[in-house]
């Protein structure tokens, strides 16, 4: 097999996309590079005449799966040295992941048909049966590479496809809580000009790619991420690697291998110390792949694909197996029930929802986001637009039934394209209509929530530099003002917030601190106080809250953005030795995509919005969560609407 080489311009622009030579040159993996000074011997491994390989996989025992553009994929005893076409035809690059241990997924690319084919391998009574499950088609571009990952978090195996076009695509391929194989198109995104070869370490979900002139990259393998790529090791001159590298290999620990054609190097890349080790490998090589199997904790055995003589090789290594530390943090997984229609463009633009219940109708109550690149959007319980005003930059909203003025429906927004606030109502109960715009001295309005009290309806809203502000609505003669009541301040930027009328409650979120609580009524002070810093459950940024009136409890339900996920918070009551309510930990957790549904998870959350009001279909209400990054397939981010019995499965 001969990789295609990228020119010495495709090496700069890939420097200089990353923003940085410097930090190519002098990053952290060019200063803890170990060399084993030994020579590497190595053996021929199984039958290997006219074998034209690119890639090998280890399956169990003694058994390995080989890649062949002359025979098709080829089981290979390396006890016996005998071996097996299982596939005949022409395939190249090879990804493998264990179902059990006698079944494996198998994808590689048939370049007879320019598609992955994704198989099933089962050792069934000392037989090897191989069926195939899917092709993944790459429109009008032939593919590099492929790669699988392993989610078991989503309980999905996903293959990661590098096309000619430089692109990455990843489709879902099997369903491992179901044991059936699927085809779901996940994502699309960009990759390297021409990639060697990938692989993914299950271990701390990461794609790697290699750029055969260039390097190695890194990409978050979550596909509720975005999709940056980062030099983990780069080719001199910009780094300590040896030119034209090959295939990658993830082994069981998430240890990175790779080859390197010059000087015949066997490279090892430790993702998680940054360490990177090379072996040199005897000098008639020209060794394009390589595929570990652990056989004790300081040994390995390396298959090796020697494009000098078109043989698979074997060596036996000195290494030590990377001791895996588990995430023993408890994050309860549950899936979203319904979403909305996507926004209008891709980037950063839906932000906050909120939920008007229809007094006399729920099944017509609308759900109410914001896109705060155009304005405020307007949706039914199952998720579809039926409305759009666009009035300027919202980012967010809130909406109260007006107990004192006509019982009338108030709906306010944060206006960033005018520093204002902007007004709705409902009319007819069906339709939102805009009013108008109360004017603040705000320097650049941001987050915001509502009151509503004996003493009037109230909008909180806030800036970038910790201000609050509370304004009073005012409706006289059909004229809709805001009186500015009182202002106070957090020590740096909030953004979500939300009150308890009955208890007459503030909770606001300073995005990289916590929660602080203040009285709602303008009478109430103006000191707040910290109820709750950030710390392993709650992860910067805090985003979106609101509260969730159960029966006998009452949850404060954050947006716990920097790690994907959600917070619940039981409120205490003020009591006669307490001055301030409590916040105690009640459970966390986090959607993740529901194959079936073909919902996706959610991730980066800004807004949520929550009600314990019965719904159709949702008898004890619904949360409703903005989704940074939409899947299932690639979109323009939405919100997802999520049962609370769900939602009340991470409560403990």
């Amino acid at each position: 097999m001969n990789f295609r080489l990228n020119k010495t311009l495709s090496l700069l622009a890939s420097c200089l996309m990353i923003s940085a030579i410097t930090a190519c040159s002098n990053g952290a993996v060019s200063q803890n590079v170990s060399i084993e000074k030994q020579i590497v011997s190595t053996v021929e491994l199984g039958p290997n005449q006219n074998m034209e390989g690119s890639q090998g996989a280890w399956l169990s025992n003694n058994n390995w799966l080989l890649a062949s553009e002359s025979k098709g994929l080829v089981l290979v005893n390396s006890q016996t040295d005998t071996n097996q076409i299982i596939a005949p035809g022409n395939f190249e690059s090879l990804s493998v992941r264990a179902l059990s241990s006698n079944a494996f997924l198998v994808a590689s690319i048939d370049n007879n048909q320019d598609n992955v084919a994704i198989f099933k391998l089962k050792h069934v009574n000392k037989t090897w049966q191989l069926s195939e499950l899917t092709r993944i088609i790459s429109p009008q571009a032939q593919p590099d590479t492929v790669c699988l990952f392993a989610n078991n978090i989503t309980q999905t195996v996903t293959a990661f496809i590098a096309d000619v076009r430089g692109l990455i695509t990843e489709t879902a391929i099997f369903d491992t809580a179901k044991n059936q194989p699927v085809n779901v198109s996940i994502r699309e995104f960009p990759g390297v000009s021409e990639a060697a070869g990938c692989a993914v370490s299950d271990i701390t979900s990461t794609l790697f790619i290699s750029e055969s002139n260039v390097g190695i990259w890194a990409i978050n393998a979550n596909a509720e991420s975005q999709a940056d790529k980062k030099p983990i090791a780069l080719v001199a001159p910009f780094g300590e690697l040896k030119n034209e590298l090959g295939a990658l290999f993830a082994s069981s620990d998430g240890m990175i291998w790779f080859t390197s054609t010059e000087n015949s190097l066997l490279y090892a890349y430790n993702p998680i110390s940054n360490k990177l080790k090379h072996w040199r490998l005897n000098t008639n090589l020209n060794p394009e792949s390589a595929a570990i199997k652990y056989t004790s904790n300081n040994t390995a055995t390396a298959v090796i694909y020697n494009d000098t003589t078109g043989a698979y090789m074997q060596s036996q290594l000195s290494v030590k197996k990377i001791a895996v530390q588990k995430n023993r943090q408890n994050i309860t997984q549950i899936h979203a029930n319904a979403q909305t229609t996507p926004v209008n463009a891709f980037g950063d633009a839906a932000d906050d929802p909120a939920i008007w219940v229809n007094p006399s109708d729920a099944e017509n109550s609308l759900i109410l986001g914001t896109d705060k690149r155009r304005g405020l959007m307007v949706y039914n319980l199952q998720g579809a637009l039926i409305q759009s005003l666009n009035i300027g930059r919202l980012n967010n909203v809130d909406v109260r039934q007006s107990k004192i003025i006509n019982n009338k429906t108030w709906i306010t927004a944060s206006n960033r394209t005018h520093n204002s606030i902007s007004v709705f109502t409902i009319e007819n109960k069906k339709t939102v209509k805009y009013l108008t715009d109360i004017a603040t001295n705000l320097d650049e309005i941001y987050g915001m929530c509502m009151y509503s009290s004996p003493t009037g309806d109230y909008v909180f809203v806030n800036d970038k530099s910790g201000l609050f502000q509370q304004y009073k609505l005012h409706n006289q003669a059909n004229k809709i003002t805001g009186e500015l009541v009182r202002e106070f301040n957090l020590p740096s930027q909030p953004e979500g917030c939300s009150t308890d009328d009955e208890a007459a409650q503030l909770y606001a979120g300073e995005e990289d601190a916590g929660i602080w609580y203040i009285g709602a009524e303008p009478s109430t002070g103006t000191t707040p106080i910290m109820l709750q810093h950030i710390n392993k459950q709650l992860v910067d940024d805090v985003e979106g809250m609101e509260i969730y009136h159960a029966d006998n409890a009452r949850y404060l339900v954050v947006s716990s953005q920097g790690d994907n996920s959600y917070v619940l918070y039981e409120i205490g009551n003020i009591t006669q030795n307490t001055e301030v309510p409590s916040l105690k930990f009640s459970g966390k957790f986090s959607v993740i995509a529901d194959l079936n549904s073909g919902i996706d998870g959610t991730s980066e959350t800004d807004g949520l919005t929550v009600t314990a009001k019965p719904l159709p279909g949702y008898p004890e209400g619904i949360l409703i969560v903005q989704d940074g990054y939409n899947r299932m397939p690639q979109q323009p981010q939405n919100f997802k609407i999520i049962d609370w019995r769900e939602v009340k499965k991470a409560i403990r």
